[in-house]
């Protein structure tokens, strides 16, 4: 399905309000017509003649005699002038309350598309595999929520609801003008199709660098992302200037497809100017010569009603002529858009899975990975682990730990091999329920920039204070809670910018004790601390994990000491498994690593 059919695909659930905006656009249309088709009972009431003929007259005459025939008539031409404007005041109130109505109309569609899109992308992203995001720059996804949605929807909405409501008001005015006079429209009908040939081939050299601006626009955004994740590392390292002339490059590159692109965007408007102009004056010239020669054919104020109903049509003929241009960008922009969505989902449930539970064992067998065509990162792996167990996995950096424990939840599938609870292979439940089992503590806590209570009870929408307050004295986290200007409402900035490490972790603490999890992992949560926040952490840590299931990621190997039992992995595998006195006590890869520790 190609991208303009897609972006059309969110018109349809407003197709009835698009129909509504088309009628008003017709009906706009139609009073606008009219009021010039007065002119005709003007001119004549102002030259003192009948301003409606009592027989013949062109089909345009016998509509105002249909519709304001009497009132037109009556009087003395001083009393019928003062009709025809009477009529022409109402004509122009009812054209602009249609008027009114199909704007509101086109912003209501244009807002619920891009609303659509941009939450049809969301809920995608929620379904995307995490290799997605290592390869995807988080600028570029940006660039394609905000901007390129912003930029389709004018293909679904703005441009194609212009399209079909300036062809409508062309279709209005090219029934007024027929019927005002047959000849010169035929002149016009054939003319018209030279315009399509004159700016085809400027179309096609739009389309290609409308392409290449959304991608320079998506290079921009994400630059800016970046850098401002990155401002403290700048400073740091003294990078001002290293950075500016980065961005400068990038805008530079920007600026020059903007130019690339408005050289022929740009120039469909005086082309389609030029042209409608010769239209006119070739029409001018003709109706000219009609009036001269056969006034009963042409009448003088029919032939200035005519060219004035024509003037008035050149703006929506000027609009279709331009719309392959705002088609060519919003398409462009669209691509980017599905390009996301055409990947493939690998989050959503599947059929037949069902509620996880977990009450005695989590298996591990002969589990293998490879993230994409790399190399392995686990080999083979067998692990079992018993329902109130704490199990340490260490080792050194590279060796799989992380990788091990991502694939409980199933943020990745093994690629050989498998994992169960309580016998039953994980890929047979959902992966919600699955994850609702247990809770993650990092290394890198994730704190919004959002109060204190929404950061605890996030995930979690009804959950009183007294809970919150409850989870964060386990976590050591209220006294310095309160001590905030705005206690539990206080907003953390981003990315927690408020916060010690210390105090971010006891967060996510919180965070998991209000879970309440059965499982629970710990990937290295005291590494990256000082000694005096590592002990608030770890006195946290230690009322976390009781009457739980604990994985835990230890580069400190004394934290882990008093563990069930320890894992060492080194190049994918579990060279060594026992408790800290056996694996010390044989002298292999943890005995290395404990003594390099401790002599430091």
């Amino acid at each position: 399905m190609t991208a303009g059919r897609q972006l059309f695909g969110y018109l349809r659930p407003y197709w009835l309000l698009f129909g509504g905006g088309i009628v008003a656009t017709v009906l706009s249309s139609a009073f606008d017509g009219f009021t010039f088709v007065l002119l005709i009972p003007f001119v004549r009431a102002l030259f003192g003649q009948p301003t409606l003929p009592v027989e013949g007259g062109s089909a345009v005459e016998g509509v105002l005699d249909l519709v304001a025939g009497p009132f037109l008539r009556s009087g003395a031409p001083e009393v019928a002038l003062r009709n025809v404007v009477i009529v022409l005041l109402i004509a122009l109130v009812l054209k602009n309350v249609m008027y009114y109505a199909h704007s509101l109309v086109s912003v209501a569609i244009q807002e619920s598309v891009v609303r659509d899109m941009r939450l049809a992308l969301v809920r995608h992203l929620q379904l995307l595999p995490l290799g997605f995001f290592h390869r995807t720059k988080g600028g570029q996804l940006l660039s394609r929520i905000i901007n390129d949605t912003d930029q389709a929807k004018m293909a679904v909405s703005a441009a194609l609801a212009s399209l079909l409501q300036n062809v409508s008001v062309i279709l209005v005015y090219l029934a007024i003008l027929f019927a005002l006079s047959w000849r010169l429209s035929l002149v016009a009908l054939l003319l018209a199709p030279l315009l399509v040939i004159v700016i085809r081939p400027l179309l096609r050299r739009l389309r290609r660098r409308s392409r290449e601006l959304v991608v320079e626009r998506g290079e921009v955004t994400s630059y800016v992302n970046e850098f401002v994740q990155s401002v403290k590392l700048v400073r740091a390292f003294v990078a001002e200037e290293f950075e500016a002339a980065r961005f400068a490059h990038l805008a530079e590159r920007y600026r020059k497809g903007v130019l690339r692109a408005q050289r022929y965007s740009a120039l469909t408007h005086p082309v389609s100017e030029v042209f409608g102009g010769l239209m006119l004056v070739t029409m001018l010239w003709i109706g000219a010569g009609l009036a001269l020669r056969q006034p009963a054919a042409l009448q003088p104020e029919v032939l200035m009603a005519f060219l004035a109903v024509a003037l008035r049509m050149m703006s929506p003929v000027k609009s279709v002529a331009n719309f392959p241009a705002v088609l060519a960008g919003a398409v462009a922009a669209a691509e980017r858009v599905f390009e996301v969505l055409d990947v493939p989902a690998d989050e959503g449930d599947r059929p037949g899975e069902g509620a996880a539970r977990f009450r005695e064992r989590i298996s591990y067998r002969g589990v293998s990975f490879a993230y994409g065509d790399e190399a392995p990162v686990l080999h083979d792996v067998d692990l079992e682990i018993a329902a109130g167990q704490v199990v340490a996995l260490v080792g050194p950096s590279g060796a799989g730990k992380t990788t091990l424990v991502d694939l409980l939840p199933r943020f990745y599938e093994p690629t050989s091999g498998g994992i169960d609870l309580d016998g039953v292979p994980i890929t047979r439940y959902t992966r919600q329920s699955l994850r609702r089992l247990m809770g993650i503590v990092a290394q890198e806590t994730v704190v919004l920039n959002d109060t204190v209570m929404a950061n605890i009870a996030y995930g979690r929408a009804a959950v009183s204070l007294e809970q919150v307050r409850a989870v964060a004295r386990a976590a050591n986290a209220d006294e310095f809670i309160m001590r905030l200007p705005l206690g539990y409402d206080t907003v953390l900035g981003d990315r927690g910018a408020r916060l010690s490490g210390g105090q971010r972790q006891r967060i996510a603490i919180a965070r998991a004790l209000l879970r309440d999890p059965p499982i629970l992992i710990l990937d290295e949560a005291t590494s990256a601390l000082d000694t005096e926040s590592e002990r608030s952490v770890q006195e946290a840590i230690d009322r976390l994990m009781k009457q739980r299931t604990v994985l835990v990621i230890a580069h400190r190997l004394a934290t882990v000491q008093h563990a069930d039992f320890i894992a060492v992995l080194s190049d994918g595998r579990i060279t060594e498994r026992g408790t800290h006195a056996e694996l010390y006590a044989a002298g292999g890869l943890y005995r290395r690593l404990y003594d390099l520790q401790f002599r430091s």
